[in-house]
């Protein structure tokens, strides 16, 4: 067992006996004071009656909190969640899981420029799990929440807590965000019905597909029983062009010309063709009951799933035989007829047809892949009963028990095949994209390659029951007016299962299988709005997808479970917290408290060199401390001081990932520790007129075990050579400390004739400050020290008008580039890019709105890169998407 008692905590444990006996004393025997008069809820509607309502939390919060209030039921202006939090201060989202590159849709949060696997997504306060349809993002098994299956429709507000107090569900250690839905007997009229219909557009598609949800609220004439169910459908048809660095490797010693030796050569230089159809469909459903006044019970239900299926087509500019020779020369590098070098990078190198002497046996100028995913899903549901019994005028107990699900499955198999040697070569443009010279590239060549088949089918569950009870104790105290006190404890379960594909040597000796009619070429315009042609002159064959399909249909078995990739992973945690409400002034009020948190491992892997079983068990005392000063009439200030903790994720416990092809992946550790961090924040706030705030925060976090990655060599098995157990160059998640400190600015205001402008900024430094022998940040003059996930610079900055019949909302949102991820020893770098969105909304009548919307509008050139800007991993286009719509409410 490890405990972990801090400073902070024996601080605010002196702090919280001061306080306890001060409740003691209090005089609890005041009569009840006289029940106040019903009053009519209002209910206000609209941009800036959403931006005050938001404002007001704010301000009133004992904590530090951002609020997103809904315009109207059931009506938020973004499609998901993330996009809506996009825009918040101190708040980054991406739009991919792993290195693979952004699919134009925001899915992940990351809070105080930390990592999303430190924030904590809960659900009308519980938590929620989900999955992914990206086998690679499977491996990894991250507690993120994927925000792809969190329509806007079911939200009524999102608060994200950027410091953390005793009753919040622990994990959130950068934050946590806490997506609230409305209740049924919050409906102003008995009946309430509203239906959206919109068409969307995508840019590089180029295809229309609808958009619809519909909800329906009831509740009786004594407002004590009241219902909500809300459904939607959603479609989504996406093309992402892009370029690949797909292989970087150090060119071999024996090289014909000698500078090239050791230097950074692109061994596969890739034109991709990314084909999705993503259908989001799925329903909430929410009871609320009243039998008596103390009494009220609550039964919420949701259901969401996402159809991916994708198609990925990488035409490669092959190099490796150039580079590094055939066997039928004798292993012989061939010079370039022309080359580039940038540093230690080759930028450009391009082969002559003759380079062999005419003995092309063996030699290759296009590699294509093509990927097939036809059955990719991802889901998250959750059960979950809520219970309030007013005991008595000063005792209230609360509880929620529940369960929640959320897991993904594919089919994810590579279909490869080579054309013979007609010559070839690859420049890069100064944007980073490949520019392949293959000649008559459109042509597909045979030249005794064969067909190369791989893969596996995927499926991973998540899943957890949890149970809590919570209980608010009035005092007659002016300095302690009450105290909340909660246990809570869960079960929870992630499992990945990989079973490898068998495909008979019918279907893989020789390529001549392939009819003609299933060779075409890309799409004429495939590279979409890329500035800068992969392919100039022509258009790649194109292997097509129906054939690889059938193809796997005739020749693929999936018969051999992989115990190297499938992991399981049990969890239990025990919490209880105290938490004081103070207001020692009247000008003084906030809380302090602490949480007590154990954790149980028991985690079954396949972990070369292990045990195929690990226990651990950790506990961990929370203190915080929140306080709010009153500093002038419009004039707020706020000073938090907390220890928050994560757990790793279940993917860096237990899971790999593995590229056969270069013989390097992600690994994993079970003995990793939970992330834990101090954090100190302050706050000042000044609403100096209605809709508007001038807000100023500093934050600084002490992170003890934030994970990092070492390099290492272990051995599995290459399933591309039929089994045979090879040395792969791993990246090993480990625990290091680290420093992070940055500032918010946030400026908000609206101006007469209903214009208004919405502006803020954050600047995070993080750094790791442990050195590690084998990692990135090992000590050498090249060392990159940056935390995973840390964005030096990110702002956001909107222009929105409202009248009576027509409101709209132009905004831009900017981060800089950032450390994604590691693989092989190696760090990938995403770019800085932004993203221009805009929503316009036209009331036609009390009855029917006209919407229009525009996500991505600057379609900004998004690049990833491997260790520095010149070895380009990859980048793409997404397209803009537009859409256009009717709302209905009656």
């Amino acid at each position: 067992m490890k405990k972990n008692l801090t400073p902070i905590a024996s601080a605010v444990a002196m702090l919280m006996l001061s306080v306890s006996a001060q409740a003691q004393q209090a005089d609890t025997s005041q009569t009840a004071a006289p029940t106040a008069p019903a009053v009519e809820q209002v209910i206000v509607t609209g941009v800036r009656a959403s931006l005050q309502q938001s404002l007001t939390q704010k301000r009133d919060s004992e904590s530090i909190v951002e609020v997103i209030t809904a315009e109207d039921i059931g009506k938020m202006p973004d499609k998901n969640v993330a996009d809506s939090l996009s825009r918040v201060a101190g708040v980054t989202t991406t739009s991919a899981g792993a290195a693979e590159g952004s699919f134009g849709e925001n899915e992940h949060v990351q809070l105080r420029g930390l990592a999303a696997q430190y924030t904590l997504t809960t659900l009308n306060g519980h938590s929620v799990s989900s999955g992914d349809w990206y086998s690679v993002n499977m491996a990894e098994g991250s507690r993120s929440v994927s925000y792809t299956l969190l329509p806007s429709d079911i939200v009524g507000e999102i608060v994200v807590h950027k410091s953390s107090q005793a009753d919040l569900i622990e994990g959130g250690m950068a934050g946590t965000v806490d997506i609230d839905t409305r209740k049924p007997l919050s409906y102003p009229d008995k009946l309430t019905v509203v239906a959206n219909g919109e068409a969307d557009y995508g840019s590089a598609a180029k295809k229309v597909d609808p958009n619809l949800s519909a909800l329906m609220n009831w509740k009786n004439d004594d407002n004590t029983f009241g219902i909500t169910a809300q459904v939607f459908y959603q479609k989504r048809d996406l093309m992402r062009a892009g370029s690949e660095g797909v292989w970087w490797n150090a060119a071999p010693a024996n090289q014909a010309i000698p500078a090239l030796n050791g230097t950074q050569v692109s061994y596969l230089s890739g034109a991709v063709l990314f084909q999705q159809t993503r259908t989001r469909e799925g329903g909430y459903l929410e009871a609320e009951w009243k039998p008596r006044n103390d009494m009220a019970f609550g039964l919420s239900f949701f259901d969401s799933s996402l159809e991916a299926a994708n198609y990925n087509t990488n035409y490669m500019a092959d190099t490796i035989n150039t580079f590094s020779g055939t066997k039928a020369n004798g292993n012989t590098p061939v010079a370039p007829s022309s080359y580039t070098l940038n540093g230690n990078t080759v930028t450009a190198a391009n082969f002559a047809p003759n380079a062999f002497g005419g003995n092309n046996t063996g030699a290759y100028s296009v590699i294509e892949d093509v990927a097939i995913r036809p059955d990719a899903k991802t889901y998250s549901r959750f059960l979950n009963v809520d219970g309030k019994w007013v005991v008595d005028k000063d005792l209230t107990l609360t509880s929620k028990l529940g369960r929640t699900e959320g897991g993904g499955k594919t089919t994810d198999v590579g279909f490869e095949v080579g054309s013979g040697y007609v010559g070839v070569g690859y420049s890069q443009a100064s944007n980073g994209i490949f520019q392949l010279n293959v000649p008559n590239g459109g042509t597909f060549v045979p030249n005794g390659y064969g067909i190369g088949g791989w893969g596996d089918y995927n499926v991973s569950a998540d899943s957890e029951n949890y149970g809590q009870v919570d209980g608010k104790w009035k005092l007659n105290s002016e300095m302690v007016p009450s105290l909340q006190f909660g246990l809570r404890a869960t079960q929870h379960e992630r499992s990945q299962n990989v079973t490898d594909v068998s495909t008979a040597a019918a279907g893989t000796a020789s390529d001549s299988i392939i009819p003609a009619s299933a060779i075409g070429n890309y799409p004429s315009g495939y590279y979409g709005n890329l500035p800068t042609n992969p392919t100039p002159g022509y258009l790649p064959f194109k292997i097509s997808n129906s054939y690889v399909e059938s193809w796997l249909g005739q020749y693929g078995t999936f018969n051999k479970p992989s115990a190297q990739s499938s992991f399981n992973i049990k969890e239990s945690t025990e919490a209880g917290y105290f938490m004081a409400n103070l207001a020692p002034t009247d000008k003084i009020t906030g809380n302090v408290g602490i949480r007590i948190v154990g954790t149980s491992e028991d985690i079954f892997a396949y972990l070369p060199g292990g045990a195929p079983e690990y226990k651990d068990s950790f506990t961990d005392v929370l203190p915080s401390l929140n306080l709010r000063f009153d500093l002038a009439p419009s004039l707020v200030g706020r000073v938090a001081l907390n220890r928050g903790m994560s757990r790793p994720d279940f993917g860096q416990l237990a899971g790999i990932s593995i590229s056969d092809l270069q013989q390097t992946g992600v690994g994993s550790n079970p003995n990793l520790a939970p992330v834990r961090s101090n954090n100190l924040d302050g706050t000042l706030e000044w609403y100096f007129a209605p809709k508007s705030v001038l807000a100023l925060n500093v934050f600084a976090s002490d992170l003890q075990g934030v994970i990092s990655y070492g390099k290492s060599t272990v051995n599995y098995t290459d399933q591309s050579a039929g089994g045979v157990i090879k040395p792969y160059v791993m990246s090993t998640p480990a625990n290091v400390d680290g420093k992070l400190s940055g500032v918010d600015l946030a400026y908000q205001q609206g101006f007469a004739l209903g214009f208004g402008v919405l502006a803020n900024y954050t600047y995070t430094d993080g750094r790791q400050t442990t050195q590690m022998a084998t990692g990135t940040c090992n000590g050498t003059a090249t060392q990159d020290c940056s935390l995973y996930g840390t964005s030096k610079n990110a702002y956001n900055v909107g222009v929105y008008f409202e009248n009576d019949k027509f409101s709209t909302n132009l905004s831009y949102t900017y981060r800089n580039t950032y450390k994604l991820a590691n693989s092989g020893g190696v760090d990938y770098f995403q770019s800085g890019n932004g993203s221009l969105n805009l929503s316009a909304n036209y009331t036609y009548s009390k009855n029917l709105t006209f919407t229009f919307s525009g996500q991505n509008l600057t379609d900004p050139l998004l690049t990833t890169y491997q260790t520095n800007t010149t070895e380009i991993h990859g980048v793409y286009k997404n397209g803009m998407m537009l859409y256009a719509g009717a709302r209905v409410k009656f």
